[in-house]
């Protein structure tokens, strides 16, 4: 009896010291997804310039108007937001020539989590990334605001992105909302490249009253708006 009972003891200590190594083992997620926050940089007075093309197109108004327009977001000092945690300011100018004549347009912030990447924009918090990242990983971007649900998934990682004036790789591609018919066509897209951030943005809302086959949607737009976003600078 007394040596079933040692043996029984050798074993729940046996165990006890497993689970004791394997917890030294951990890494902390903070520290395991440090790589994947590197598509999310905030350092304070890191800055990055846009250029944005805004189409709106309205066929029974006849009314078809292009604003093109450059925008720089700069990161501004920390803070500790109303969920306790650092945060970032995000300032954002615009300037109506690529002579950048700047001037302040709004604020926004940004932070990091254990695992995701947010945003709030114009009042309106977005989770943009979710970590750790995976091809086909997808969640609510609208989880923490009270807009209709957006389906984000990551579509692409490690790829290369090139607009002409920049050439990156490890790039990561994410979808939101997107859908395709013959009548209409809603897109939502971001890339963001490692060590710098978002390097492009499109949202694509158009739709159309004639069908033609082999025709894409947009080379028949009724009613829409196209907004794209591209990185054009480093500062």
């Amino acid at each position: 009896m007394r040596k079933q009972h040692t043996s029984i003891l050798l074993c729940i200590l046996a165990l006890l010291a497993f689970v004791a190594c394997h917890k030294e083992n951990e890494i902390p997620a903070d520290i395991e997804f440090a790589a994947d926050k590197q598509y999310f940089p905030l350092e304070t007075d890191n800055a990055l310039i846009y250029k944005v093309t805004e189409i709106t197109i309205d066929k029974p108004s006849d009314y078809y108007d292009t604003v093109i327009y450059y925008l720089r977001e700069r990161v501004d000092i920390p803070f500790v937001d109303n969920e306790g945690d650092t945060a970032y300011r995000i300032e954002r100018y615009k300037s109506p020539t690529q002579n950048y004549y700047w001037t302040i347009s709004d604020v926004w912030e940004s932070k990091i989590t254990t695992y995701t990447a947010e945003k709030v924009e114009e009042n309106q918090r977005f989770i943009k990334i979710k970590f750790p990242l995976a091809i086909g990983k997808y969640w609510n971007g609208n989880l923490k605001n009270e807009l209709d649900d957006k389906n984000c998934t990551i579509t692409s990682l490690s790829t290369i992105y090139s607009n002409g004036n920049l050439h990156l790789d490890s790039c990561l591609s994410i979808t939101r909302d997107s859908s395709v018919t013959q009548i209409s066509k809603l897109y939502n897209a971001e890339i963001y490249a490692r060590g710098i951030g978002l390097v492009y943005k499109e949202t694509t809302d158009i739709n159309s009253q004639e069908v033609i086959y082999g025709v894409p949607i947009e080379n028949r737009i009724h009613r829409g708006t196209i907004y794209r976003q591209e990185l054009i600078s480093i500062e």
